[in-house]
């Protein structure tokens, strides 16, 4: 079953180009959105929604591509009970990108930039995890507040003074 759900984040851009673009495009957007609607159940989606490509895709372990017509593919790779949604593009671009991460994709470093989706309960909302290394949504609380005195201090050296 599916427990997190960690979206790329040039997978996200793609979507949103995808969105700009004419009817064909945006279908393909809604079926990703889909894809990930039933991920949060943490279950796969059905046949009509999406279906697995023919061939699936044995250059890269635990690797599925799916077919999201009009010659786009999705990939992802489930590993235990994580499903990284990593590249929507055609057939060819597919690909491409297969060929070029089949050395090996470091899942912990996608895992970090991605952002991360906790599987929701039937009856919840799915909570999102802002990963700790994503620079898009930094924190509010990283710095610890200063005293006067630790200012004062730092302010100093800066400045040369002592």
């Amino acid at each position: 079953m599916i427990e997190r759900i960690h979206l790329d984040p040039k997978l996200e851009k793609i979507l949103t180009v995808l969105r700009k673009g004419d009817g064909r495009r945006n279908l393909v957007a809604d079926r990703v959105e889909a894809i990930i609607t039933e991920a949060k159940r943490g279950q796969l989606p059905p046949e009509e929604v999406a279906a697995f490509t023919r061939n699936g895709e044995a250059r890269i372990r635990g690797a599925r591509k799916y077919d999201l017509g009009a010659g786009y593919r999705l990939i992802t790779i489930k590993q235990g009970d994580d499903l990284y949604l990593l590249f929507v593009g055609t057939h060819d671009e597919c690909d491409r990108w297969v060929d070029n991460n089949r050395a090996g994709l470091p899942l912990e470093l996608i895992a970090e930039r991605s952002r991360t989706i906790s599987r929701s309960a039937p009856d919840e909302t799915p909570s999102e995890q802002p990963c700790l290394g994503n620079p898009q949504e930094p924190e509010e609380d990283w710095i610890p507040p200063l005293s006067d005195q630790d200012l004062r201090v730092v302010f100093s050296g800066l400045l040369g003074n002592k």
